[in-house]
């Protein structure tokens, strides 16, 4: 493989992209590059409207196996644009006898829809230290699962002799679950290599693919984007010749995954979020007082059995939109400045095969055997579709193939449509105590990761 120009940074892929979009206009000019996704189950709501925290918010980051800040390119944060599809429409591949394969065997994989795998959970999680009776489906709620869409264009460095690779994987920052043994949500990591199953828990979680061994030792593995000849926008659909050869490398091979307008594809990364029903909380005191004020903030005065000390005394939840750029914890998937415009060397971009990379450890398992589902909340699928980028930045026209391909994506759900509308009231419910006395104890025992520590804001 002949080697190419130097790759662009993650902030000149950044730039870039941001630029496509604003020079496009249109749909395009509403997505842009965000280094923190808002991946939430629930929402809360006030006299204003949405809130930025809710019953049950993750944040989830992108990060090389360096540590490198990666992103995603998606739509608004706040008034997230959503999909609504049935669990019956959704396909994950998992083994056809649940249990994972021994590393570098190859498993028996196939489509399965996502309410047999919510159905049979504890067989398929069994591997993981789920009981093997474990049901966490809901034939109510699961016929209106939300979905969103986003996509990412991963620089990554040529190569003279294999395709250019780069490792990474995906961070979790629940912030309604305080303790690994009573997490929020069973997290399922999808590939067309499988199915991982793990949980959010204390502080932030990264989320791995799996494999187990023929003792039942878990190993845990980075992802790994791989560049490869098929385009940016829709299915890929291989050769036998080129399947054949992934299979023999040990790499992902393009299958049915996602929802049916999805086709058959290897640069899909899914993670299914299975709200749990956590235990009673045990409150010795309580909160003093709760109001609103004029300008449509919620004061929430707290007391001293949360230990949070006076900072947090009289802790304010902001839940109008103009007063969003006040939340540091919240703001930092806001793109940055909206002005300039981005020049670049151009680089080559192609759908990434998503795979199993190297090892990282071995993992004890799920601190939890036998969760329950949550009575009233639904199950939220991200679909991430990668791409890598060799020599430079993506093109205009790559950025608004892969845009118009979530497009699609969020044309052939059943429902599609912004967070705010009433159709996604079933992801909505009024802030409730136990909520804003939560988050403010997570974040200040547990706080996330300041993201771009060592570049000044602009």
């Amino acid at each position: 493989m002949a080697r190419r120009g130097p790759e662009a940074t993650v902030q000149e892929t950044m730039k870039a992209i941001n630029a496509s979009c604003r020079s496009k206009g249109g749909h395009y000019a509403g997505y842009s590059c965000k280094v923190v996704s808002w991946d939430d189950v629930s929402r809360g709501t006030g006299p204003s409207g949405l809130s930025c925290w809710g019953a049950n918010i993750t944040d989830t980051y992108l990060k090389s196996r360096s540590g490198t800040p990666l992103f995603t390119l998606r739509a608004d944060n706040w008034n997230e644009r959503l999909g609504i599809i049935d669990a019956q429409r959704v396909a994950l591949v998992a083994p056809g006898a649940p249990g994972l394969s021994a590393p570098g065997e190859a498993p028996t994989l196939r489509p399965v829809t996502l309410q047999r795998v919510l159905k049979e959970m504890g067989r398929y999680g069994h591997y993981a230290g789920l009981a093997s009776d474990v049901d966490l489906s809901d034939a109510l709620r699961d016929t209106k699962c939300s979905i969103r869409f986003q996509t990412t264009f991963l620089p990554v460095e040529a190569s003279d002799t294999r395709p250019a690779v780069l490792e990474f994987a995906t961070e979790a920052y629940n912030y309604n679950t305080m303790r690994d043994e009573d997490p929020r949500n069973l997290v399922l990591l999808c590939t067309s290599q499988g199915i991982a199953v793990q949980q959010d828990g204390r502080g932030a979680k990264k989320l791995f693919h799996h494999a187990a061994d023929p003792s039942g030792r878990i190993h845990r593995y980075w992802l790994e984007a791989e560049e490869t000849h098929h385009k940016v926008g829709g299915e890929q659909r291989e050769t036998d010749a080129e399947r054949a050869v992934a299979l023999a490398r040990g790499k992902a091979t393009a299958s049915v995954i996602g929802i049916p307008a999805m086709g058959q594809r290897f640069n899909v990364l899914m993670t299914i979020q299975v709200p749990l029903r956590q235990a009673p909380k045990r409150v010795t005191g309580g909160l003093s007082s709760v109001s609103w004020n004029g300008t449509g903030e919620l004061v929430v005065t707290t007391v001293s059995q949360y230990e949070l000390g006076d900072t947090l005394n009289q802790c304010k939840m902001l839940c109008s939109k103009s007063a969003y750029q006040m939340l540091s914890y919240k703001f930092h998937g806001r793109a940055r400045s909206r002005s300039g415009h981005a020049r670049g060397r151009g680089g080559k971009s192609s759908a990434a095969r998503v795979s199993r990379g190297s090892e990282v450890d071995i993992w004890p398992g799920l601190t939890v055997q036998s969760p329950q589902r949550h009575p009233a909340e639904h199950v939220t699928v991200t679909v991430q579709l990668y791409h890598v980028v060799v020599g430079g930045v993506p093109s205009e026209e790559d950025v608004t193939a892969a845009i118009d391909d979530l497009e699609n994506l969020y044309r052939a759900c059943v429902e599609d449509g912004k967070l705010a509308d009433g159709k996604f009231d079933f992801l909505k419910k009024p802030l409730s105590l136990d909520d804003l006395a939560d988050i403010p104890k997570k974040v200040w025992s547990q706080p996330p990761e300041v993201m771009d520590f060592d570049v000044f804001p602009v």
